[in-house]
């Protein structure tokens, strides 16, 4: 095997040296290619001459000739620094050409009002690319979310601290929904009636049920708990089948009220608009692909 090459001992800005020397002919235009005096490309080359033992280049005339040696080194050393430079350069994928999936903290309230848009667009217009939607957990946006863990979450405030960036994309009310063919409830509900019926209580922590208890809480209304459940399908599946009520985001209501048998009321009691952020993790914000699913995720919840 023969021996490597030792680099250590080599400033590897030599190279740009030589190739400018090679694709201009003359030490003058090399050296404004790569930013360097005449005298600084003089003792670049005497440098290298020294290192491959060989002269290089012979002026001739107003140029510079190569010398054998050179011309056989160039045809080796001008593919390797085309490669070095591409893969430094930022990456440019096509997104109808890309096979990259996307996590998103979203939970069903992205799942539910948003994926379907979402899904239908990525179709056509990149349709290897894949997406999963991942819930939030109690304590809200993990911590390792700012080191790039998921690409995008949609929450109603960012984390503490820095490393995220963030967007508003709307905001949001709240509903009520009960079956419909309730006996008490017709095309409308009071403050009575929703504190007279029993509830279904969908397990979130976040800034909805935070708004609602508060709102709740300074009416002097209690909600009187039939069950509780992990994601609003399941409150529907309950309310359609009994005279309970379930308080959810009025876009979730609306989507819940076309497929199951449960109609969505305004709620009886004003509320604040909810803000909708989406949020990605700063490390991730120069990446292409990064950037252009961004966009799409933007008009699909604007839109």
């Amino acid at each position: 095997m023969a021996e490597r090459f030792n680099l250590k001992g080599i400033d590897l800005n030599l190279l740009t040296v030589f190739e400018a020397i090679m694709d201009t002919g003359q030490l003058s235009k090399a050296g404004a290619q790569v930013g360097l005096s005449q005298p600084a490309m003089s003792a670049a080359l005497q440098r290298l001459r020294i290192t491959l033992k060989d002269p290089l280049f012979v002026r001739c005339g107003g140029g510079m000739v190569p010398t054998p040696r050179a011309t056989e080194w160039y045809a080796e050393l001008a593919p390797a620094l085309g490669q070095i430079r591409k893969s430094l350069s930022p990456q440019q994928i096509e997104p109808s050409q890309s096979d990259r999936g996307f996590s998103l903290l979203g939970g069903d309230y992205f799942e539910t009002v948003h994926l379907a848009a979402l899904l239908e667009r990525l179709e056509t217009e990149a349709p290897m690319v894949s997406v999963t939607v991942l819930p939030i957990l109690a304590d809200g946006l993990p911590a390792d979310f700012k080191q790039g863990q998921n690409d995008f979450a949609i929450y109603y405030q960012p984390p503490a601290g820095a490393g995220v960036e963030s967007q508003p994309v709307g905001t949001e009310s709240l509903a009520v929904i009960c079956r419909r063919d309730h006996p008490r409830i017709k095309g409308e509900i009071n403050v009575a009636q929703f504190g007279a019926e029993r509830h279904v209580l969908v397990s979130t922590h976040n800034q909805r049920s935070a708004l609602l208890n508060g709102v709740l809480g300074r009416q002097g209304v209690e909600r009187q708990m039939l069950a509780r459940v992990s994601d609003f399908s399941s409150a529907a599946m309950v309310v359609e089948n009994t005279e309970a009520l379930c308080t959810v985001p009025a876009a979730m209501g609306a989507f819940l009220e076309s497929r199951f048998a449960v109609k969505s009321l305004v709620f009886p009691l004003p509320v604040p608009p909810i803000d909708k952020l989406l949020i990605w993790p700063r490390v991730l914000a120069e990446d292409p692909l990064h950037r252009w699913f961004k966009e799409i995720l933007i008009e699909t919840m604007t839109g």
